[in-house]
């Protein structure tokens, strides 16, 4: 993993984005003012810049002296929760993308994992293989909605499937699994995909395809709360995980991002299905807590698939949640 530099003046802050960060197995390094970070910038480069934009650190004069210097380096700038104009900002001083407040776990890992992909496949870009084809260029969002076009390869930004951000989901997910059959609390998990996605994009450049779907990841963090999770899954399919959700939450939340789908920018009108899967511990003593031994990980993504396939099946813009058991109807 990489070694990512935080120059953050908040302590609190900086606590919560070095857990996250470290949690996902990166390094961090973390100073609290600019001019320790340009000089750990010089002696040791880190592969990522999270810089704050506020007073002592001022990120935006950071991120600006390296593009003056020449400097390559990914910056991911943090702003506050009422700055408004965060994107616009970010871009003029030449940082890949932002973070605004309130922080969540599954945005910070999943910015920067993909500023990271950006720089690697940029790397390559400079020192191509001569005997190898092109790769199809694409431009991804570090945060969902805004970012200069960077350019990399499809296959190395969508294998999701095997991403550090998808190992910190499993791994995130059979910690709660666990915890849910010891403590007897609801997990649920949802398969979001924009509909007819194929179809939609087939006249779109891969630049504008991919910033459609990371506008869409945009969208759907926006619209889950902070312990929530939600990653790339494959294609036009996300992984929302909602720990403490009992099945009618999680039917409230699929219906919320279903219904948020619609206001894409870069595909007005799209609609979304939503096939959820949920794990509500039985009451009673240790014999209900044996009839729930059998739930995993991958036995939730399958009930999510299977039922996302029937939302889909039925013409999309549904959702329908998997059965709660044997003998039991969609909800």
């Amino acid at each position: 993993m990489a070694t990512i530099l935080l120059a953050e003046p908040s302590a609190p802050v900086a606590s919560t984005l070095r857990r996250f960060l470290e949690g996902a197995g990166h390094e961090v390094a973390w100073v609290g003012g600019a001019a320790e970070a340009r000089r750990l910038l010089q002696d040791r480069p880190p592969g990522v810049l999270v810089a704050s934009a506020s007073l002592p650190v001022d990120g935006e004069a950071l991120c600006q002296e390296l593009r003056q210097k020449g400097s390559r380096l990914p910056v991911l700038l943090v702003y506050p929760p009422d700055e408004e104009r965060a994107d616009t900002r970010a871009a003029g001083a030449g940082a890949e993308g932002c973070l605004v407040g309130p922080l969540k776990r599954g945005t910070v890992v999943t910015c920067v994992s993909l500023v990271l992909r950006l720089a690697e496949a940029g790397a390559r870009a400079l020192a191509p293989d001569a005997n190898a084809p092109p790769a199809p260029a694409v431009a991804i969002p570090a945060r969902p909605g805004g970012l200069p076009e960077r350019r990399a390869s499809r296959t190395d930004l969508f294998a999701v499937s095997s991403s550090p951000d998808f190992d910190f989901l499993k791994r995130l997910l059979l910690m709660e699994v666990k915890r849910s059959r010891r403590y007897r609390y609801p997990i649920s998990l949802l398969l979001v995909e924009v509909d007819r996605f194929t179809e939609h994009t087939l006249s779109l450049a891969p630049p504008a395809r991919t910033a459609l779907l990371a506008e869409a990841l945009g969208l759907l963090t926006a619209g889950v709360r902070d312990i929530d999770v939600v990653v790339p899954f494959a294609d036009s399919r996300f992984v929302v995980f909602l720990p403490h959700t009992p099945r009618s939450g999680a039917r409230v939340v699929a219906e919320r991002l279903r219904e948020r789908m619609p206001s894409l920018k870069a595909l007005p009108g799209a609609t979304a299905s939503v096939g959820v899967a949920v794990s509500e511990p039985p009451a009673g003593g240790a014999k209900a807590l044996t009839q729930g031994a059998g739930l995993s990980f991958g036995g939730l993504l399958k009930e999510a698939g299977d039922a996302l396939r029937r939302a889909q099946a039925g013409g999309g813009d549904s959702v329908v949640v998997a059965q709660a058991g044997p003998g039991a109807q969609d909800g």
